[in-house]
C-alpha cells in the first residue's frame, strides 16, 4: 500500500475492504491498528493511494484518492483509525454546466473522460443527440444517464474509463477466468483440492424483475416530418452471444416509455441494447476465497454446485476483504443468461484461460493446504506524477495513459 505523498509512511493496515459495484464507484476502507494526529493531518481529501495485492496466484492494483478520516475515541488500549478511499474516478464527482450539440453519448463520455485525465475506452454508438446538457449534478451522473439511454454500461478500471454495451464489456475482460470450485462430499480437512466457494444462492427462473427485466424491449416515437408513429422492438432471446448453452425465451413484452425517439433507427439501437442488458437474467450470490481478478463484469467460472448452475458467470458486485495475516474473502453477486453446459465460440472458449484460485502445485508438493491465502500488502509505482494541482489539496493525481 503506497501514499505517493507521503512515502516514508508505511505502517501496514489491519485489513482493507475494497467495495466495487456495476455502475457504482469503488470505495476502500482501509483499517489501521492505532490512531496518531498523522492521519487527520496528512491524509486530507484527495490525496494519493495506491494498493497493490495478491493471492499468491494472481495480483491486482487500484489507484484512488482518500476522502475521509474516521478516528475511534473509546475506553481501550485500542484506537482504531479508518481511511476511505474513492477510485481513479473521483474526479468525476465534479459538477458542472454544459451544453452539448449534435454529439454521440461516446463522444461526450470521451470528452469528459479525457478532461479528468482517465484514458477512454469507449464503444463507438450510432445514436447521436441533437443536444444534451449538464445542469445540477456531478460528471459521474451525467456519464451513466448516457449510459442508460443508450443501453450501454460504464465502469472504471485503474485509470481506464470503459464505456460499451454489455456484451464488449464482458468480453473485454474475458482474457482470464478465475475458477471458483466446492467438491460437497470432500474432506475439507485433509483435502488438496478444499474448496475456493464457501456459498453460492442462486434465482433460476423464467422471469425477472428489476432494472433490467428480462423482456422483449419496446421503443416508440413519432416521425417530426410526417407525423406518423413507428414503434420498433427486440427481443432478449435474439442476442446470439451466450454463456450458456440452455437459453429460455422471453414471456412479456415491455415498453419503454421514457424512451421517446424521432428516428425507427436510434429506437432500433436502443432497443437492441436495451435487450442485450436484460439477457442476462439468472442471478446468484455468493462467497469464498478472494481473487484480484474478480471485479464488475469480469467472468468467473463456478464448479461443484450442480448441472444447472455450473458454468460461466458475469460478476455484477464484488467486495475484498484482505487482512494483516493473510486471510481473503470476497463476497460477490454474479449473473448469467440460462443453464447447463457453457456454450464455446469466439465470444468464449469453453475452457480456455481459465485459472483455480489456490496454488494447487505448492499445496501438492507441501502435501497439505496453503494458508487460506498468501496475500501480501506492498507497494506499486505511480502511473504519472503530473505537476498540476490536484483536487485543490492533492498535488498530484492519477492519470491514465
Amino acid at each position: 500500500m503506497e501514499f505517493p505523498d507521503f512515502s516514508n509512511f508505511t505502517t501496514p493496515p489491519h485489513n482493507f475492504r475494497l467495495i466495487q459495484r456495476a455502475g457504482k464507484q469503488d470505495i476502500v476502507e482501509i483499517t489501521y491498528p492505532d490512531f496518531t494526529s498523522f492521519y487527520q493531518q496528512a491524509l486530507k481529501t484527495g490525496v494519493m493511494l495506491s494498493i497493490k495485492w495478491s493471492n499468491g496466484l494472481n495480483t491486482n492494483t487500484w489507484y484512488g484518492y482518500v476522502y475521509d478520516v474516521s478516528p475511534t475515541h473509546q475506553q481501550s488500549l485500542k484506537k482504531p483509525v479508518m481511511v476511505r478511499a474513492i477510485g481513479s474516478s473521483f474526479g468525476l464527482k465534479e459538477m458542472g454546466n454544459k451544453i452539448w450539440v449534435n454529439r454521440t453519448a461516446t463522444e461526450i463520455v470521451t470528452e469528459i473522460a479525457q478532461k479528468f485525465k482517465l484514458k477512454p475506452k469507449v464503444t463507438p454508438s450510432r445514436v447521436r443527440f441533437s443536444q444534451q446538457s449538464m445542469v445540477n449534478h456531478t460528471y459521474w451522473e451525467k456519464v451513466k444517464e448516457l449510459a442508460h439511454r443508450i443501453g450501454y454500461v460504464v465502469q472504471v478500471d485503474k485509470t481506464e474509463l470503459h464505456f460499451h454495451p454489455l456484451d464488449v464489456m464482458i468480453d473485454k475482460f474475458a482474457t482470464v477466468v478465475p475458477v471458483l470450485y466446492h467438491d460437497w462430499e470432500e474432506n475439507q480437512v485433509v483435502s488438496i483440492l478444499s474448496p475456493t466457494l464457501d456459498k453460492f444462492v442462486s434465482r433460476v427462473g423464467d422471469t425477472t424483475e428489476g432494472v433490467y427485466s428480462k423482456r422483449d424491449k419496446q421503443v416508440s416515437g413519432v416521425n417530426p416530418l410526417t407525423g406518423k408513429p413507428f414503434s420498433v422492438s427486440h427481443s432478449p432471446s435474439d442476442f446470439k452471444k451466450t454463456l450458456r448453452k440452455d437459453v429460455r425465451s422471453t414471456l412479456f413484452t415491455e415498453s419503454l416509455t421514457s424512451t421517446m425517439t424521432a428516428s425507427p433507427d436510434m429506437a432500433r439501437e436502443i432497443a437492441k441494447a436495451q435487450a442485450v442488458l436484460s439477457h442476462y437474467s439468472v442471478h446468484a450470490e455468493g462467497s469464498g476465497q478472494g481473487d484480484p481478478l474478480m471485479a464488475p463484469y469480469r467472468t468467473v467460472e463456478i464448479n461443484g454446485t450442480g448441472d444447472f448452475t455450473d458454468g460461466f458467470w458475469v460478476l455484477e458486485d464484488v467486495e475484498h476483504f484482505v487482512t494483516h495475516d493473510g486471510r481473503y474473502y470476497v463476497d460477490f453477486t454474479c449473473m448469467t443468461d440460462g443453464t447447463g453446459d457453457n456454450k464455446s465460440g469466439v465470444f468464449r472458449p469453453t475452457s480456455a484461460g481459465t485459472v483455480p484460485t489456490r496454488n494447487l502445485a505448492f499445496e501438492a508438493s507441501t502435501e497439505g493446504l496453503s494458508k487460506p491465502t498468501s496475500t501480501r500488502i506492498s507497494a506499486s509505482t505511480t502511473i504519472v506524477n503530473t505537476g498540476e494541482v490536484g483536487y485543490k489539496v492533492a498535488p498530484r493525481r492519477w492519470v491514465g495513459k
